[in-house]
């Protein structure tokens, strides 16, 4: 039966005379008491009186399901010129509208809950995603074999017959080529590339300065909106242009030499879907509000380049509401973005490294262990071995064919551990530990270092050498940054 609603939807003053006494939510399907006009939710007094009381809940007088009375037209008119949230606002819907009009408009509402149609898929999606998921993203939508004629869902199609022998076919092929190559020719070709790749370690360790932005102040605990840089070769830090929104929780990428901020959380607890940039050739250089903003309002989330693409990755809506989303969002006209693909896992606080055109997802709040990846050419998520011990909150790296996974939170602890995870295979150990435990790390690999930065302390272990280092410290002491790595000759104004 019907009872209020939530006064907090409301977008309109409401008078107390019509609100229920009983859910002390704004009248639906208003009635009265028979003598004294004492207004109640149809299914709030009907509940009263079939299983508490006889008498009116003010009054005390008499009263019954029978003589209950209908409340004045008035009375109806009014509430339903309230302005209301629509029932679908914690799915996404921002529609505001008289209370009158929203029964109809929340059973055509694009965010209403529907369940995917293809058979043993129990995915709940909102209206205007089911089409694309059905079509484009559910597992179990049911593919043809061109080969055989075969019907079968799309999750079992890579295990199928013909698809493994033609994937066969190709893996001989590669070999019977790999195999007519002369000796002589892979080892020169191998020396070569030992030898570039020396140089390019070594330039880019030189030429490399790490870009440290806003984040948690954890002495003023206030959002901070300062941006430090730090030169690997002299171990300096130094002041950028400040962002014009402090933030804290962003993701922070670099795409065509321009620095990108997107998202987190304001000193008042609200998410952020705004996005400064930049522009590393600007003259000064200065943020700017990017053209667009993301597609949700998110804090506690990755973000990868790809092409001219800006993919957002999992996250948090609200404190303890946690996404298994994956966004696209144009940085090139028209700018436009899209739902593209659902983890397996809802995840934030999480860690995310660019394999060719992949993408490893590990780890993270509501998914401690699991290890997923992202193929961006099929548009789906594929389940990988697990971590070898839960972690959230940590920062990682990639390091040739692996990511490592720095600190972080261990059972409510901040971890010392580097995990080492293999993108190819899966397998997964404890590299080496750090000093003490570490959490909300920002950290950089190049040139065999690693740079791990917390709470403003600046640590590096060089993979040659196998020791640690410590270097000069922050100029503020923030958690929860974001940093992204820049070459040093773009970062001289």
């Amino acid at each position: 039966m019907a009872e209020g609603y939530d006064t907090t939807r409301f977008h309109s003053t409401i008078d107390e005379g019509f609100v229920c006494c009983i859910c002390l939510g704004v009248l639906q399907d208003p009635k009265q008491c028979e003598n004294n006009e004492h207004y109640f939710c149809s299914g709030c007094i009907k509940k009263h009186l079939e299983k508490t009381s006889h008498t009116c809940p003010v009054c005390q007088d008499k009263l019954t399901v029978e003589t209950l009375r209908k409340a004045p037209r008035i009375v109806a008119d009014c509430v339903s010129r309230y302005k209301i949230s629509c029932d679908h606002a914690a799915r996404g819907c921002d529609a505001v509208l008289e209370l009158g009009a929203l029964q109809a408009h929340v059973q055509d509402c694009d965010f209403m809950p529907v369940t995917c149609s293809n058979e043993g898929c129990d995915e709940v999606l909102s209206k205007r995603d089911v089409k694309q998921h059905e079509l484009d993203l559910c597992r179990f939508k049911i593919t043809t074999c061109d080969d055989c004629g075969e019907k079968m869902p799309r999750h079992k199609f890579g295990a199928h017959g013909c698809v493994l022998r033609r994937e066969m076919d190709e893996v001989k092929k590669d070999l019977a080529e790999m195999k007519a190559m002369q000796h002589e020719m892979m080892t020169c070709m191998q020396r070569v590339m030992i030898a570039v790749e020396s140089l390019q370690k070594s330039a880019n360790f030189k030429n490399t300065e790490i870009a440290v932005i806003a984040g948690w102040n954890l002495n003023t605990k206030k959002c901070l909106s300062s941006v430090e840089r730090f030169n690997l070769l002299n171990q300096t830090w130094t002041q950028l242009p400040c962002l014009k929104i402090a933030r804290s929780d962003s993701a922070a990428v670099m795409f065509k030499n321009q620095m990108f901020v997107c998202g987190g959380v304001n000193d008042s607890g609200a998410l952020l879907d705004s996005i400064e940039v930049l522009d590393l050739n600007g003259n000064p250089p200065e943020w700017d509000k990017f053209f667009v903003n993301l597609p949700i309002k998110v804090s506690a989330h990755k973000c990868v380049v790809h092409v001219n693409s800006l993919l957002i990755i999992g996250g948090e809506t609200k404190p303890g509401e946690t996404l298994d989303t994956i966004y696209e969002l144009l940085l090139v006209p028209p700018y436009s973005s899209k739902l593209l693909c659902h983890m397996k896992k809802k995840r934030a606080f999480h860690g995310v490294e660019f394999f060719n055109d992949k993408v490893l997802i590990a780890g993270g709040v509501g998914a401690e262990t699991d290890v997923e990846i992202f193929d961006i050419a099929r548009n789906e998520c594929v389940q990988m071995p697990p971590l070898p011990s839960p972690v959230r909150c940590m920062g990682t790296v990639r390091r040739a064919d692996t990511m490592l996974l720095i600190g972080g939170m261990e059972n409510n602890k901040a971890s010392k551990k580097i995990i080492e995870y293999d993108f190819k295979t899966g397998q997964s150990k404890v590299l080496l530990a750090m000093k003490m435990g570490r959490t909300d790390c920002s950290c950089v690999y190049r040139g065999n270092t690693l740079v791990v930065i917390s709470a403003g302390v600046v640590d590096c272990f060089n993979f040659l050498s196998n020791y640690w280092k410590s270097l000069p410290s922050m100029g503020e002491t923030r958690a929860f940054a974001s940093a992204v790595v820049v070459n040093k000759k773009n970062l001289e104004f």
